[in-house]
């Protein structure tokens, strides 16, 4: 009796050890679901496609959508009652450019630029680097002008 009870203890002993592990593993898997990082280091450039549309959206979302403003030909002293394509004087505009949302468009512009500027030089990168696979001393030529422009200017 007393050894069937010693086999089913380590028999359950065993059981937890196998979903502890199992738990463990599960649990490193969920990280990694969630770890951004990780999607990132997997599906680089699509990540690269989704932040180039999301930037090119957000740029169209963010540019000026104003009207060319009609020429202001001032105050009409002359009769046109008898013209028959009557013109009417154009309403002037207030100046623009001074308020928080003009301020918050330009930070938003200055924003964009910065991103874009940061997905062209990370897509030059990534050619230099493919091309540099194919051509040999193609990236010693790119960094000795780069070391050079950097010298000269």
């Amino acid at each position: 009796m007393g050894e069937i009870t010693n086999q089913i203890e380590q028999e359950i002993r065993q059981k937890r050890d196998h979903l502890g592990r199992n738990l463990d593993e599960l649990e490193g898997k969920a990280r990694e679901l969630a770890d951004w990082r990780t999607h990132y280091r997997n599906h680089s450039p699509a990540f690269l496609g989704a932040a180039f549309g999301l930037g090119v959206v957000l740029g169209l979302a963010t540019m000026s959508r104003r009207q060319p403003t009609p020429p202001d030909y001032g105050d009409f002293d002359t009769d046109l009652s008898h013209d028959p394509y009557p013109s009417r004087p154009a309403v002037k505009r207030a100046e623009r450019g001074t308020g928080t949302a003009s301020k918050a468009l330009r930070q938003v512009g200055e924003t964009w630029e910065q991103i874009a500027d940061a997905l062209v030089r990370t897509a030059s990168l990534k050619a230099i680097e493919f091309v540099g696979e194919f051509v040999p001393g193609f990236r010693d030529n790119v960094r000795r002008r780069d070391h050079y422009d950097n010298v000269t200017h």
